[in-house]
């Protein structure tokens, strides 16, 4: 025993000796490891999904992506797809953005993608769609709609004819482990698809709940909806592929979105140093995210009093979820920075102080807020700007945004029906109003038709009163077309014997052209059409229908677009006012759909012209107001009528004539010298 409790002693003795190079080793390792929370996050959050569903569609090789992805081919994945008739087709290597886009499956009649999930919960759904060229079918003109058992995620899909790669994002909440995707073209069109992915996303990703924004209280049931992903930014920072996130997102810069570039800067620090916050990981978005921002510029102004703003398009049939990521990378100290955030010019966050989080900075943060449908009209506008109170440094950042249209009522997450066919309610009652109008409008018409065809026409009528309505001008007199008068097609005697022309009433015109018949069309002039017409004893004419919309813009393009002002006006209207609105009304006459404005951007410009002629005509008042009361206080003013007329008579320069008034105000008194002609 003596002998084996020495062996063991020395044992003892000798290997901490032999070891004590590891052992420094590992415990060097292990005080990293204990100072650095983000390779602890980092590790701690790896993420494995039980479902990881890749297709690529109408391939005949595996796709391999550096994030890890392996789409699977047609073949291996044919097990999922059931449909009576598709067609595959791909092209050689291409210039596209993705192997994916290479290939894709075309259908004529509905199919369906069905998948077995392993696992219930938050789901990615993301479907590729490119229009690549094909000998079977123009992609680009296709048009579909694309359901699951629930939700209806495309309603009436096109790509509007572009050449550009679409890629929809959803996130699903699935609770049967059957799952299917529903592929419906529009009838005599086709519906395809390039590749997809049903992933299983982690459950910390979504919360239950959120800040509602409008009115101000708690909003719980977030997992009770489908969402579609429509924006995902990193602010101040570098485009986030899917190979740098652990859930294989795409992060894009936000420059595009700011409204004003010049009022933000862009700062950054090592992702080593930023530390993720309670109840926050990776998943919720990588360190990259929080490692850069956007701050506001120097204004070189004693105190910045501006906000960062960044602009949205969106559909306002929908709510949306909106989560803001924040991390202050930009502080020197603790308790230094406090601003605020708004959303559609709403206060989302008062007096925000990042550093009181978890008394840290480089903490992450992020905040959920559910924008209502009814706040949506103009869009998505997200602000940060300074606290007004003198409360540390006048600063704001924000890191990182996310937008997430919610599915609606009848679960659609694109247009106003559902998979049932149920319709949003409040666009019933429109619908319900637009068939009662209409059919008002058809037994009006039908009524106005019956009784049209059972008289002569108008412009058929000699005696019509559109026939003598319209005046034959002549220096200072009129001459009125009818069977009677003067200037009437009836009499050989007209306007133009006195070398003045001749005029025509429209019904006369009506009758020459065979009321403006499409058939009778010879060409086009410069402002509309030119028609041949017979008038009296067969004598041919040509007559131009002015088009007054191309008149209109004829002029803008020559720079004169004063000159379709009525004379009436003249010196009423602001030029900018009307330029302003001669240029919506410019966008409005595009002749492709996709050129044209929004009715939201049509109502803005519209209102900015009204803004700029009240301005203009609020002003012009003043100073007639102002003029007025100078003429008032002036000496003029007291001067009698007669010296006035003899001052007149005596002056040959102004050919005016001036009545004698009895009322020898100023008011009066300016209202005559207004009269003047040739001042």
């Amino acid at each position: 025993m003596e002998k084996n409790k020495f062996k063991i002693s020395k044992i003892n003795l000798v290997l901490p000796s032999l070891l004590s190079p590891i052992m420094a080793f590992l415990l060097v390792l292990l005080l990293a490891l204990l100072s650095s929370p983000s390779i602890v996050s980092a590790a701690g959050n790896a993420f494995k999904p039980a479902d990881e569903f890749l297709v690529n569609c109408g391939a005949k090789n595996l796709a391999s992506f550096p994030d890890g992805r392996i789409f699977k081919t047609d073949k291996e994945a044919q097990g999922y797809l059931q449909t009576k008739q598709d067609i595959l087709v791909s092209i050689p290597s291409a210039n596209v953005s993705s192997p994916l886009y290479l290939s894709a499956r075309i259908f004529k009649e509905e199919a369906t993608y069905a998948f077995k999930l392993k696992s219930a919960g938050w789901h990615w759904v993301r479907l590729h769609l490119f229009p690549l060229n094909n000998t079977e079918f123009d992609l680009r003109t296709a048009t579909f709609s694309v359901n699951t058992d629930k939700y209806a995620l495309l309603h009436n899909f096109n790509t509007n004819n572009d050449t550009q790669a679409v890629l929809k994002e959803y996130l699903i909440n699935m609770t049967d482990p059957n799952f299917s995707i529903h592929f419906i073209p529009l009838k005599n069109s086709a519906a395809f698809i390039n590749a997809i992915e049903v992933v299983s996303a982690p459950d910390i990703l979504i919360s239950d709940q959120a800040t509602n924004l409008f009115p101000v209280n708690n909003f719980a049931g977030l997992n009770n909806f489908g969402y579609e992903v429509v924006y995902r930014l990193n602010m101040g920072g570098p485009l986030i592929t899917s190979e740098n996130d652990t859930l294989w997102r795409r992060w894009v810069p936000d420059k595009p979105y700011l409204k004003h570039e010049a009022l933000a800067k862009s700062a950054s620090v090592p992702t080593s140093s930023i530390k993720y916050g309670p109840g926050i990981s990776s998943l919720i978005a990588p360190a990259t995210v929080y490692a850069s921002a956007e701050q506001m510029a120097d204004s070189e102004t004693r105190i910045q009093n501006f906000n960062l703003t960044w602009n949205f398009v969106a559909d306002a049939t929908f709510s949306y979820v909106v989560r803001l990521h924040f991390c202050d990378i930009v502080s020197k100290s603790l308790n230094d920075l406090y601003f605020n955030v708004y959303l559609n010019g709403k206060m989302a966050i008062s007096g925000l102080d990042l550093s009181s989080i978890k008394d840290e900075l480089a903490v992450s943060y992020f905040k959920d807020f559910v924008v209502d449908a009814s706040l949506m009209s103009n869009g998505l506008a997200v602000e940060v700007g300074p606290m007004g109170d003198e409360t540390g440094t006048r600063n704001a950042i924000l890191n990182g945004l996310e937008v997430f249209k919610m599915s609606s009522k009848v679960n659609s997450l694109d247009g106003v029906f559902g998979v049932d066919g149920k319709m949003l309610e409040n666009h019933k009652a429109v619908v319900y109003v637009g068939f009662g109008l209409m059919f008002g409008a058809f037994v009006g018409l039908g009524a106005m038709l019956l009784k049209w065809h059972k008289r002569p026409q108008d412009w058929q009528k000699r005696n019509s009163f559109s026939s003598w309505l319209l005046p034959v001008h002549a220096g200072d007199h009129s001459f009125m077309s009818s069977k009677t008068s003067l200037g009437s097609h009836k009499t050989n005697f007209y306007s133009s014997t006195l070398g003045l022309g001749r005029f025509f009433s429209l019904s006369e015109l009506q009758e020459a052209t065979k009321n403006f018949d499409s058939s009778e069309i010879i060409g086009v002039g410069g402002f509309g059409n030119v028609y041949i017409g017979m008038i009296d004893d067969s004598t041919k004419v040509a007559v131009k229908r002015v088009n007054l919309a191309e008149w209109a813009m004829q002029w803008k393009r020559k720079g004169l677009l004063e000159k379709i002002i009525d004379p009436c006006l003249v010196g009423t209207i602001n030029p900018e006012s009307l330029k302003k609105f001669a240029e919506a009304a410019e966008k409005c006459l595009a002749e492709h759909g996709v050129d044209r404005p929004t009715m939201g951007d049509v109502l803005w410009n519209l209102e900015y012209a009204l803004q700029l002629q009240e301005a203009f005509s609020k002003g012009k008042a003043e100073d007639e107001s102002k003029l007025s009361a100078a003429v008032a206080d002036s000496p003029v003013a007291v001067a009698t009528p007669k010296a006035i007329s003899n001052s007149v008579t005596e002056d040959n320069r102004s050919p005016a004539e001036v009545q004698v008034i009895d009322d020898h105000s100023g008011t009066a008194m300016f209202s005559q010298f207004s009269g003047l002609n040739g001042r």
